[in-house]
């Protein structure tokens, strides 16, 4: 009975053992998760529209529809959050100009906001500039005398750069709203 009693106690020491290993590592790999696409016509009906209707060529032509064919603006993320049951869904449109490019992702509730000129710094730019409204109008610049020379910010490094792990995603909240980019881990 004493050796079943040591080997009883032998294998819950072990299994708290096995427990208290993976959690931490659990924890540690809370990193984005792509959860995937949406059922717009399901989300529409699921708050009492008759569907979802695309009424353009960009992300934000998709409405909810109601009976009498009139439109109604639909949130991506609550789409995302219903969709997918958690509260830690958002949305991240790959392509402002491709309507089927919205996918959800499971994401920690933190944002950072994307340290964009230090970002084009770090890369031996000259800094960053905003020539434009939009969240695409966003450039590392390059200053000399022949003039300013423009190049593309790439998000996701900037996103890796701002919160120092490759595990983000980067989103924007406000296509027409360039201050709206969000890093997301």
């Amino acid at each position: 009975m004493r050796s079943f009693s040591k080997m009883l106690i032998a294998l819950v020491v072990g299994f708290a053992g096995v427990v208290a290993a993976i959690s931490p590592a659990a924890a540690a790999s809370a990193t984005p998760q792509q959860l995937g696409g949406l059922d717009l016509g399901a989300y529409c009906r699921s708050i009492g529209y008759a569907d979802a209707t695309l009424t353009g060529s960009t992300a934000y032509d998709w409405h909810c529809v109601a009976g009498d064919g009139s439109r109604h603006d639909l949130t991506f993320e609550a789409a995302c959050r219903w969709t997918y049951r958690t509260g830690d869904a958002v949305d991240r449109i790959g392509s402002f100009t491709d309507p089927a490019s919205v996918s959800c992702w499971r994401v920690s509730p933190a944002v950072l906001t994307p340290a964009i000129d230090d970002y084009c710094v770090s890369t031996g730019h000259s800094a960053s500039i905003l020539t434009g409204t939009t969240v695409y109008d966003w450039h590392c610049v390059n200053y000399s005398r022949g003039g300013p020379t423009y190049f593309d910010v790439n998000l996701p490094a900037v996103c890796r750069y701002t919160a120092g792990t490759a595990a983000t995603i980067d989103r924007f909240a406000d296509f027409r709203d360039a201050a709206s980019w969000q890093c997301r881990v």
